[in-house]
């Protein structure tokens, strides 16, 4: 499906981001801040209402992205684990240890000194993440041009 529509109008209606709401574009991803505290397991579900899931962080630069978001509150993400074994990000793929995450918990969350873990049955706010959704590079562009109309 190539769509090639910078001159269309459809394109200059609201799918500049793919992002729903108040869901902020970073990269090739959309979050979501969420103020309402709840459980981990809770966190997950009404994530997936906005179908997204706990944020996961795949480079240097989200993780910096939501440490400046974040910092004033405590989030989740979607890092999780049973017992002491190893962490996983809520996909089920296996988190490689690329930056630390404190604390004896199962369940991640994003505090003013990075990541750190607690029980998941405590209530904390929580952010979500999915991927935008571009049909093609031309989209991109002809974003960058209508943002500065």
């Amino acid at each position: 499906p190539s769509k090639k529509c910078p001159s269309c109008p459809s394109c200059s209606s609201p799918v500049l981001s793919s992002c729903l709401g108040n869901g902020i574009g970073y990269r090739e991803k959309c979050f979501y801040f969420v103020e309402d505290e709840t459980d981990w397991n809770r966190s997950q579900i009404s994530c997936l209402s906005l179908r997204a899931h706990l944020a996961s962080i795949d480079t240097q630069e989200e993780l910096h992205f939501l440490l400046r978001y974040g910092r004033s509150w405590h989030y989740w993400i979607g890092l999780h684990r049973e017992g002491s074994g190893p962490w996983k990000w809520s996909n089920g793929s296996l988190f490689s240890n690329w930056f630390e995450v404190r604390g004896k918990g199962q369940c991640a969350y994003i505090n003013a000194d990075g990541i750190s873990s607690d029980w998941c049955s405590q209530m904390k706010s929580f952010v979500c993440s999915h991927l935008q959704k571009h049909p093609s590079g031309i989209q991109k562009d002809s974003e960058i041009i209508l943002n500065f109309t």
